[in-house]
């Protein structure tokens, strides 16, 4: 099937940045001076290999991990000349201590990655990141094979250009059971937010729960803000948060958390929500004992489980609910999203190297194989897909998330101070305990007034 957009998926990944090695001695950006002053020595070595230094999250026994290594395996059969060392890391803390390591010592990976773009501005300005724009245009066959809103996402406020290569996304939507939103009068799933509140009201009415929600694990709550704010004000209104040009105390900011309040008041959710962990509210919604839950892709092997999900057949996927009065912002979404980011002082041999293997890890070819052998969704427009090596939900979830015009994953990811991860999802916790819009958006605010 000629799919016209697939996007891609995965899941919430190390918020820090990653650095480059130019350890590439045969190279210009990695240490020419050096060589040259080797060779007058006579200590040189002519065939000495051009070294390209990975650090992703790329790492374990997955299919995913697997068809990674065979990519760079190919790579290294027809670059005999190159030496890949591969660092990367499939555990976080791992991941994070090498990056640290890295900056601190000035050794950086050719390809690297960092989740947001909070920090990007000061490795822009350091030339630690590579503004990828020249290659996407020099090569439009692969360039434009991208979706548009995953390259966007690495925009950054006040520098032309963009600075990452997208290599994973995925929607993050509402999950629901469509046949209890018949049961309950409720013909079609809610396109907008008016008809989202009805539907909530006819699910109340024939007693079942309409939107599954574990507050006590406070990043669903953070994920449904995340939506709303994306659909109410665009994925720009939240990198003006992280630069401080915009206030969480802005009537338009407090009103996305208004929203969170409304649904409580409406009985979106079941009572017991603040104290409930996610897996007891999406055992609710796998049960069929909750209408809807927001998620994301990482759960279709779940939900097409018949032993994990008994009543799977009916579930079906869609993007949250836009608000009439912002139809610009209706295919703004929350994604999953990662990158390959390059080094921005590679030179010569060794950058024009590192570009073409960062070319394999994205192609079109790749994005197939993803795709149909391990259930993984890259940004990569007009890729066949076989339907039979796909469930029917991830194929939904590829052409929804082709549609996306804007993307963004957590608010947070946007903003450099790293205590807003749990500064914005506690107080948006506190929303469920009887605290206002106006105090929860003070309360943030104040996190961000204190750090000046």
């Amino acid at each position: 099937m000629k799919l016209k957009k697939i996007a891609m998926l995965g899941m919430t990944l190390a918020l820090s940045i990653g650095a480059l090695a130019a350890c590439g001695s045969g190279s210009k950006g990695g240490g020419e001076s050096q060589k040259a002053a080797d060779s007058a020595n006579g200590s040189g070595d002519s065939n000495e290999k051009i070294k390209i230094r990975l650090l992703t999250r790329m790492a374990g026994t997955s299919d995913i991990v697997k068809i990674y290594n065979g990519i760079i395996d190919e790579f290294k059969a027809k670059h005999p000349e190159v030496e890949i060392i591969d660092d990367s890391q499939g555990d976080e803390s791992a991941f994070n201590n090498i990056l640290s390591t890295d900056m601190a010592s000035g050794k950086m990976a050719n390809i690297y990655r960092v989740q947001g773009v909070a920090n990007l501005q000061k490795y822009i300005d350091n030339g630690f990141l590579l503004d990828v724009t020249p290659y996407l245009e020099a090569d439009p066959e692969w360039g434009k094979s991208f979706a548009p809103g995953a390259l966007s996402y690495y925009s950054v406020p006040g520098k032309e250009g963009t600075y990452a290569i997208p290599m994973e996304s995925g929607l993050i939507g509402v999950y629901y059971h469509e046949d209890i939103l018949k049961e309950a009068g409720v013909e079609k799933f809610p396109e907008t937010w008016d008809e989202l509140l009805a539907a909530i009201d006819k699910l109340n009415a024939n007693g079942v729960t309409p939107i599954a929600l574990g507050e006590s694990s406070n990043y669903m709550g953070g994920h449904l803000h995340d939506q709303i704010f994306y659909k109410w004000l665009g994925t720009e209104a939240a990198k003006e948060l992280g630069n401080r040009s915009k206030k969480w105390t802005d009537p338009d900011v407090v009103q996305t958390l208004q929203y969170i309040k409304d649904l409580i008041d409406a009985k979106a959710f079941d009572p017991n929500a603040v104290g409930m962990q996610d897996d007891v509210a999406m055992t609710a919604f796998q049960n069929g004992e909750a209408a809807m839950v927001v998620t994301g892709p990482w759960m279709i092997g779940r939900f097409t489980d018949p032993e994990k999900t008994p009543v799977h057949e009916d579930i079906k996927l869609a993007k949250f609910p836009y608000f009439k009065e912002k139809p610009e912002y209706k295919n703004y979404d929350m994604q999953v999203i990662s990158p390959y980011m390059i080094n921005g002082k590679l030179e010569g041999k060794e950058l024009e190297l590192t570009i073409e293997l960062v070319k394999m890890l994205t192609s079109k070819e790749a994005a197939k194989k993803y795709a149909e052998e391990a259930q993984f969704i890259m940004p990569i427009e007009d890729v066949d897909i076989d339907e039979s090596k796909v469930t029917p939900l991830f194929l939904e979830s590829m052409k929804l998330g082709a549609t996306s015009e804007g993307i963004g994953v957590d608010v947070f990811d946007f903003d450099e101070l790293t205590s807003m991860q749990d500064r914005t999802r506690n107080s948006i916790m506190s929303l469920f305990t009887g605290s206002s819009a106006e105090e929860a958006a003070a309360e943030i605010q104040a996190e961000i007034d204190s750090a000046k």
